[in-house]
């Protein structure tokens, strides 16, 4: 092991551009055993460096397939951020897998693989009674149990359509939940748009599943990235959500910035075009004399299709939103995506 390990260590000092004098002090910290006293120097490097060290540390410690993600294996994308001790859930429509994703050192990772069954017809649903199972990000809203057998155990139901189903894409149709099923067998793609897994699958999934939190990311195929640009992209997005509530806080002074960060093809739960949301926002916000929010439970998740305004992205926090004359806590939902170099908000809803 010693002597893979220092082979390793030779190919990634020729792969990175280190700065050798501090760079070999933490590499002679590692061969040494002393592991506290390398995190500890690893926070005087550059980036480009600690990623080298971190590569290093997993090596040390035999984690060789977490060391291949980090050096630049790509990885699953379709979860960008979830908070400590959370989960998501991605299901390949086509081969028929519902994965379990959970974050390990900031890295999207399947913790547990499912069979599930999908939709008779292959494509993205489009309207009501087409049988395909619905592409996009959904949040399973409740647990419905004591239902008809051919259901199985009970059933999540999915907030399908979402805002974008419905005001953006004008998709339509309802029911389409993840369930159980009669007896221990089902034909592959067979279901009328439903996710169905066997009753001990879905037992075991519920571990995994909070109602009103945990995304649901239904894809043709898995998307993966670089480590490189998948973390770029993360931290781009972080970054805008608290940027968002910045200004939304300093609305009462500078409203105008606030607007900056949502598309002029905007949508809400009440109103369908941008210029009515921003005479509203006017309106209330005129009567503020101070708002100070609080974001928790942030999660990212990445739509597996192109659409005709590109990628979409959905965040979701809890909010606890306070002002001079209003407080509200809930689940906020926003779908964004890039118009030019630009993220923008597309739409906004709360659960």
């Amino acid at each position: 092991m010693r002597r893979k390990f220092l082979v390793i260590l030779v190919v990634l000092l020729s792969t990175f551009n280190v700065s050798a004098t501090t760079l070999t002090d933490v590499i002679k910290a590692i061969k040494q055993g002393e592991i506290d006293k390398a995190y500890y120097m690893e926070k005087n490097l550059s980036q480009e460096d600690k990623k080298v060290v971190e590569i290093l540390l997993l090596l040390y410690q035999d984690k060789l397939s977490d060391a291949r993600v980090l050096a630049g294996q790509q990885i699953l994308d379709n979860v960008v951020y979830l908070p400590e001790k959370f989960s998501a859930v991605v299901v390949d429509k086509v081969k028929e897998k519902l994965y379990v994703v959970v974050e390990k050192n900031g890295i999207p990772v399947v913790l547990k693989t499912f069979n599930c069954i999908t939709g008779k017809r292959f494509g993205d649903k489009l309207k009501e009674g087409d049988q395909r199972t619905p592409e996009g990000i959904y949040i399973p809203l409740y647990w419905k149990s004591n239902l008809p057998p051919f259901y199985g155990i009970g059933a999540y139901v999915l907030n399908y359509p979402n805002l974008i189903d419905r005001k953006i894409l004008k998709r339509n149709g309802h029911g389409i939940w993840i369930h159980g099923m009669e007896g221990d067998y089902r034909p592959s793609h067979s279901t009328n748009g439903c996710i169905v897994l066997k009753n001990s699958d879905l037992r075991e999934l519920k571990r995994f599943i909070v109602p009103g939190q945990t995304p649901v990311v239904i894809v043709d195929r898995l998307s993966k990235a670089s480590i490189d640009s998948f973390i770029k992209e993360r931290n781009s997005l972080v970054d805008f959500v608290y940027k968002w509530k910045t200004a939304w806080e300093n609305s009462p002074k500078d409203i105008d910035s606030y607007f900056s960060f949502y598309s002029k093809n905007f949508v809400s739960q009440k109103y369908s075009n941008i210029n009515s949301w921003k005479e509203y926002k006017k309106r209330i916000t005129e009567k503020k004399k101070w708002i100070k929010i609080k974001i928790s439970k942030l999660s990212i998740a990445k739509d597996g299709r192109l659409l005709k305004f590109g990628r979409l992205y959905l965040i979701t926090f809890d909010m606890d939103y306070r002002s001079n004359n209003y407080n509200w806590k809930g689940r906020k939902l926003l779908y964004i995506t890039k118009e030019g170099k630009e993220w923008k908000i597309l739409g906004e809803e709360s659960l």
